[in-house]
């Protein structure tokens, strides 16, 4: 049995708190609680089931409905188990786990139901096997299941508002609160209007009722806030808003008094900056209202995008991936990137609304063939140009040699014959360097297929942004 925590703990600055009077019910419940759990393990399932009536009895916590729902099913008693189910569902239709027991509820009532019948033989079919009498025709498979413990949690004064490991994810209930938590370690933190906050660590048990009493001390000297706005769940910031938000609108807690700062951000509004004054040991409201923002944005996704260059209506807009705030309207976009064609497109930009972008980009084609083309282009005009400039040079040479009387030429001289083969191979190789250049030329021209995209408009998801309509961006960490 776990020892209450809080009770009749005094501090020298605070005063003696007495600790509650006991709950006898509560005391009577526990113990037919633990004894249920004793016979559950046992697998005396339908002993604990009694055990567990008895405790509900004494105390009508829903959780100890499902421990007897459990307990029959275990002994094979689903009528009784998709009774007791459906009561504890009755008793707390929010519960957690609620949308599971009505799955499980669907399958018991599946099992109980009387299997189909037979079909009828056709006449003048061929024989065949036919299904077992009776056989049911599919198998339901539960998913496993046990019995659960509970939390009670409660303080004074009542109604102090209890929070699960941090106040970001808002209240979780208020006090006096009964349920079960999962088996891990978890802080609770409780606060009310005109006491300090407090803290306490537990670690809940399936095996047990765990009892949570916390008396919270008046406080004289904090001040006390609560930050609303027309926008539930906007996150608040005080003072420092790198140090992450504080908590959600509406948000209530103690604060040093003084002059404070006080940011309210939602996704798709305006920030909206508050100075607020605190005096010490007074309650005090601040409603900061938030007002929509009459831009919105074009954000670049997508795995390939990273390294890439947002441009919109032809101005530079930030590295992708990225987020850019835009005028409503119809813009133009290019995305580019090293060794990618360029995405190229038109978007519609709604009043705070998100156009994704979610790009697919298309390699370019290598060029490394176009530089291998202008290389042997490059080698085959030179070449070229040497043979046939070695053909000029004999050409000049029999030209000389006939203008001078004193020699006597040779038809069958080989410079001749040589002469035109060096002018023939020069031919050759220009028509091959001229061949080589063209393919190089297409090569270095020639695209890969077009860059893609797929582009969706849908509420804004995104940090808003305090700058007027026109250009501006941010990149809030989304990719």
């Amino acid at each position: 049995m776990v020892a209450p925590i809080g009770r009749g703990v005094a501090r020298a600055a605070d005063p003696v708190v007495a600790a509650p009077v006991a709950d006898a019910a509560l005391t009577a419940a526990k113990g037919e609680f633990e004894e249920g759990q004793t016979l559950y393990l046992r697998e005396h399932y339908a002993d604990a089931a009694i055990k567990f009536l008895s405790a509900y009895d004494k105390k009508p916590f829903p959780a100890f409905l499902f421990n007897v729902a459990v307990s029959y099913e275990k002994d094979k008693k689903l009528d009784q188990a998709v009774q007791f189910f459906e009561k504890y569902l009755e008793k707390d239709p929010e519960a957690n786990d609620a949308k599971d027991v009505r799955t499980r509820v669907q399958s018991l009532r599946a099992l109980l139901a009387p299997p189909p019948p037979p079909p009828a033989p056709v006449p003048g079919a061929a024989p065949g096997v036919a299904p077992a009498p009776g056989a049911p025709a599919a198998m339901v498979v539960l998913p496993a299941i046990a019995t659960k413990g509970l939390v009670v949690i409660d303080s004074k004064p009542a109604g102090a508002s209890i929070y699960l490991d941090d106040k970001k994810k808002g209240v979780f209930a208020k006090t006096p609160w009964q349920g079960s938590l999962e088996p891990k370690e978890v802080k609770l933190i409780l606060e009310s209007k005109g006491h300090k906050s407090e803290e306490r660590t537990i670690s809940p048990r399936t095996d047990k009722v765990y009892e949570v009493y916390i008396a919270l001390s008046e406080e004289h000297y904090l001040g006390w806030i609560e930050i609303a706005s027309n926008v539930p769940g906007a996150d608040v910031f005080l003072d420092k808003r790198e140090i992450g938000a504080i908590g959600r609108t509406p948000y209530t807690g103690t604060v040093n008094p003084g002059k404070h700062t006080v940011w309210v951000e939602r996704p798709g509004y305006l920030s909206a900056k508050r100075e607020i004054e605190v005096p010490p040991g007074t309650a005090t409201v601040h409603m900061v209202p938030l007002e929509k923002v009459s831009n919105g944005w074009v954000t670049v996704v997508g795995k390939q995008s990273k390294g890439g260059q947002l441009t919109v209506d032809g101005k530079a807009a930030c590295k992708t991936p990225c987020v850019f705030l835009v005028p409503p309207g119809p813009h133009k976009v290019e995305v580019t990137k090293e060794d990618m064609e360029t995405y190229r497109g038109d978007v519609t930009v709604e009043r705070s609304a998100e156009t994704t972008v979610d790009i697919r980009f298309s390699q370019k084609p290598s060029r490394s063939r176009a530089w291998t083309s202008a290389v042997v282009s490059a080698v085959f005009v030179g070449a070229g140009t040497y043979l046939g400039l070695q053909a000029n040079k004999l050409k000049k040479d029999l030209r000389a040699d006939a203008a001078n009387t004193s020699l006597l030429l040779d038809n069958n001289d080989p410079r001749v014959q040589k002469g035109k083969l060096y002018a023939i191979g020069a031919d050759g190789l220009f028509a091959l360097g001229t061949l080589t250049g063209i393919i190089a030329l297409v090569n270095f021209v020639t695209s890969g297929p077009d860059s893609t995209a797929e582009v969706d408009q849908r509420a804004v998801g995104l940090g808003p942004v305090g700058v007027p309509s026109g250009a501006g961006f941010a990149a809030w960490g989304r990719f």
